[in-house]
């Protein structure tokens, strides 16, 4: 008896200690996931200029000069009706600090600009010279705390 309670003992501890332990570790993964930015991801064929309008309630495009943009692509998936938000925009905008959000990457011969709004931002694509060329922007947006 005198050598199993201090075994017992010992075996309580430690499985308190690992039950603890754990529980921060899922706890601390949580709080990364909420401190990562959501990366959003846009490719296209450009042939002229508009911009793309970020708001909380809605995502769209604002055509300004030339052709509108061709297989568009948003978060790996084809968005074909420019004038209305994307599904996965309206799933997860709501979690997003939008004022915040920044180009990460941007890939394109023209110009590729990021401007805050008080209800969003406004990323603007264009692409002057003759002919249509491909872009791939990835943007980080901060999530609401």
């Amino acid at each position: 008896m005198k050598t199993t309670l201090p075994s017992a003992l010992f075996l309580f501890v430690v499985a308190t200690f690992s039950a603890i332990n754990g529980s921060s570790r899922i706890a601390a993964s949580d709080d990364l996931v909420d401190a990562q930015p959501k990366l959003v991801r846009i490719s296209a064929l450009v042939d002229g200029s508009g911009r793309f309008i970020f708001t909380r309630g809605k995502l769209h495009y604002e055509h300004k000069h030339w052709n509108a943009p061709a297989n568009v692509v948003f978060d790996g998936e084809p968005w074909f009706h420019l004038d209305q938000s994307p599904p996965a925009w309206s799933d997860y905008s709501h979690r997003l600090d939008l004022t915040k959000a920044s180009i990460i990457k941007r890939q394109g011969r023209d110009v590729i600009a990021l401007e805050s709004t008080p209800d969003g931002f406004d990323l603007y694509v264009s692409d002057s010279p003759n002919g249509g060329a491909s872009y791939e922007i990835t943007l980080a947006i901060p999530r609401r705390r």
